[in-house]
């Protein structure tokens, strides 16, 4: 007797060759049609509703259809349980602090190797521009919603033909790297493995999407709590000076009686110790949310030979690190960098 016959349907989901296809066109129409969008002038705040929607949401929903995907299970369309939510907001804020460390920590470290950095301020632009609910909205829902149904959704389940602990960890690692900023990659991929991880065991992307929305719209409201910045017309990425060379720095750094650079290297150890008692919290609240799922998490089926499916993601992340290649060697001042960036169209 055949499983329709039985009234069941089979559901079918996506492999690695699905992830690695996904990811390769989503790199792709970054720099094509993202650097096209950018080029009209457009609003940031349209160009970031257009970016997000027809870059990062609308490609998966559509490979989805195309390969007749089961499209509720692929992307984990399921409403979440009010405690695996309660345990998501309280996860929020202690990792919004981790996610801070890691960066100022990771920023250090990339001003020492290229002696600078560029911070970019498109994005910060929208965060202190216009209403509070309109900032929040741009910042904190729309790219809650599109990066989740792409990396949580259609990439980390094909993933988990590796298995669920190789899907958690790559859907983080791709989601780090998509942000093309390596001053922002340790951060961005700490985010990204723990939104994994809490999708996976509560088998709900919405559970993804509440804990970045929180961590994007609470990075908003803090930084218009201590700005008052005009929203810029121009969606392109515009580098600022080296934040760490502003006058406040330089202040704190001669009233220790230390150089810059002794001052920022000396701040390493106390945002480390404060970024491990983060991650403490954070990993009991993941057993909190372990044991909470034990029963109903769904386990993956393994397939062996499914790491060769990400042979299709190559062309993806050889474009990725070629960005990231350029941005170093702009922060070397090396004219190849930018030429590099000309040449992809950025």
């Amino acid at each position: 007797m055949e499983m329709e016959e039985l009234g069941i349907v089979e559901q079918k989901l996506p492999d690695t060759r699905d992830s690695g296809l996904m990811y390769s066109i989503s790199a792709i129409l970054f720099v094509v049609i993202g650097s096209r969008l950018a080029r009209l002038g457009l609003p940031t705040d349209l160009y970031i509703i257009l970016s997000e929607v027809l870059i990062i949401a609308l490609p998966p929903i559509l490979l989805a259809r195309i390969k007749h995907l089961s499209i509720v299970p692929t992307f984990r369309l399921k409403k979440p349980r009010a405690v695996e939510v309660l345990l998501t907001l309280m996860i929020s804020p202690v990792m919004i602090i981790a996610g801070a460390c890691a960066g100022f920590i990771a920023l250090i470290i990339i001003k020492n190797t290229f002696g600078s950095l560029q911070i970019d301020t498109g994005v910060t632009s929208v965060m202190g521009g216009g209403s509070v609910l309109w900032s929040v909205f741009l910042i904190g829902v729309v790219p809650a919603v599109c990066e989740e149904l792409l990396f949580r959704g259609l990439i980390q389940r094909g993933l988990e033909r590796m298995g669920a602990g190789w899907s958690i960890f790559l859907s983080g690692l791709l989601f780090g790297l998509f942000h093309f900023d390596f001053q922002r990659f340790a951060a961005q991929t700490f985010i990204g493995i723990i939104s994994a991880y809490l999708v996976y065991r509560t088998g709900s992307i919405i559970n993804g999407m509440i804990l970045h929305f929180m961590n994007n719209g609470l990075i908003t409201l803090l930084l218009r709590s201590g700005t008052s910045g005009v929203q810029q017309q121009n969606p392109m990425p515009q580098p600022t000076t080296d934040p760490f060379s502003s006058t406040e720095f330089v202040k704190l750094a001669e009233q220790y009686g230390m150089s810059l650079s002794e001052f920022l290297n000396s701040m390493i150890i106390p945002i480390f110790i404060i970024f491990i008692a983060c991650l403490i919290v954070i990993f009991g609240l993941l057993l909190v949310v372990r044991a909470v799922t034990r029963n109903r998490v769904e386990q993956p089926g393994r397939d062996e030979k499914a790491a060769r499916g990400l042979l299709l993601g190559i062309p993806g992340i050889v474009l990725v690190l070629t960005v990231y290649t350029a941005i170093g060697l702009v922060l070397l001042k090396n004219p190849a960098g930018a030429g590099i960036l000309r040449l992809l169209g950025l």
